[in-house]
């Protein structure tokens, strides 16, 4: 659970604080969802490493300057141009993209403050070029014509999805060594540039292990914020490991809620489904979807009483002893594993941070609905109760 929140902080990059690990951990995260293939566990573990990301970005220098390996890449482009063509400014450079994946879009995004000469767009497909180009004012190339047009460019940045090179030596125009050299900058893995390419007249080649190099420095640079990261992710993880233990205490009491309330709906359900057009599926789906909006909001705001704001042991005995059914009864609860781990055993969901819905116009009306069948037999066998006082 540690390494889940340094990772999304950005404490495992290769460059310190490479925000693009953040946003792919979310992204996987929201497919999982998609998918309904996260729990109650996972669902609180991911949100608490987004705020931890959060808090480090916002609170520490560990995301100052290059935060990942696409800005990376034009950091160090910006320090090629400085010290081997001083005379040529940011501002007079031709770029070209080879690729227009996320990795690719970013390093346009971190060009943009140098408002490049001109910048050049090519990808396999000439409609995903042509609205990156659009969305960066660029111009877009042939994909065929990209070695042609390789020795007229100042910067070249590779960034394609492909699994083997896609810049070639032999596929490149000869130079006799009279115009300046091109820096290619290759920041995919695998490879998308041969590494033969280095060796080419007119052509410098720089890849992920050059930038693992200038990486290094920018770590040390970033190295003292490391301290104070680790310090907020360690603060959340307390914070996760109480909420998992105070969950896994409280739900006995909430499963036996659930079982008593249930058993109430089941004998009222043999009592009174022959009494409606509904068949007897239909009337089980709804008393169930109305009880379980009846016990939601008392249920999360159960999950989420502060331990220390109460004698929280004797509330969870006080809720068990009055929901647990007694053993003469035929019901029991489920019993905690055998390893002890945490039970959280809600059946997956989508995330209830991102996607609740209250809007379900469907469910309201057969909420309604129910409300409204009438009992003819209700007030003779409706005992009066005392009122309960809460203390």
């Amino acid at each position: 659970m540690r390494h889940v929140l340094r990772v999304t902080a950005g404490l495992e990059s290769m460059v310190l604080g490479d925000q693009q690990i953040l946003a792919q951990v979310k992204e996987a995260y929201q497919r999982a969802v998609d998918a309904g293939q996260v729990h109650s566990l996972m669902h609180r573990l991911l949100h608490t490493a987004f705020r931890a990301a959060k808090r480090v970005s916002s609170e520490t220098a560990l995301s100052k300057g290059a935060a990942s390996v696409s800005t990376a890449a034009v950091e160090m482009a910006r320090q090629y141009f400085s010290e081997q063509r001083p005379t040529r400014r940011p501002s007079d450079l031709d770029v070209l993209l080879v690729g227009t994946g996320e990795m690719g879009q970013l390093a346009l995004k971190a060009l943009e403050e140098d408002t490049p000469n001109s910048i050049t767009v090519t990808n396999r497909s000439p409609d995903r070029a042509q609205r990156v180009a659009e969305t960066h004012g660029a111009d877009t190339l042939a994909w065929g014509d990209r070695h042609a047009h390789l020795d007229a460019m100042d910067l070249v940045l590779v960034a394609t999805g492909a699994s083997d090179p896609v810049i070639r030596a032999e596929a490149l125009p000869v130079q006799d060594g009279s115009t300046p050299s091109t820096l290619v900058v290759d920041i995919a893995r695998p490879r998308n540039v041969a590494p033969a390419v280095s060796t080419v007249e007119g052509v410098d080649l720089y890849d992920l292990d050059n930038l693992q190099d200038w990486a290094e420095r920018a770590r040390e640079r970033r190295s003292d914020a490391v301290p104070d990261a680790e310090a907020i992710c360690d603060d959340l993880l307390g914070d996760f490991v109480t909420w998992v233990f105070h969950q896994q205490a409280l739900e006995p009491a909430i499963q036996a809620i659930r079982d008593t309330f249930d058993t109430i709906r089941k004998q009222e359900v043999d009592r009174h489904a022959h009494r409606t057009d509904m068949d007897r599926e239909e009337v089980d789906q709804l008393t169930r979807s109305i009880m379980q909006k009846l016990l939601a909001v008392p249920v999360v705001r159960l999950k989420n009483v502060d331990p220390d704001s109460i004698d929280f042991v004797q509330g969870i005995k006080l809720l068990h002893a009055l929901f647990a059914p007694s053993e003469g009864e035929g019901r029991r609860l489920t019993e905690a594993s055998d390893e002890g781990h945490p039970t959280l055993s809600e059946a997956p969901s989508r995330c209830p941070y991102l996607t609740h819905d209250p809007g379900d116009e469907a469910s309201s009306e057969s909420v309604e609905e129910a409300l409204r069948m009438e009992d003819p037999e209700a007030d003779r066998d409706q005992v009066e109760s005392p009122p309960v006082h809460a203390h």
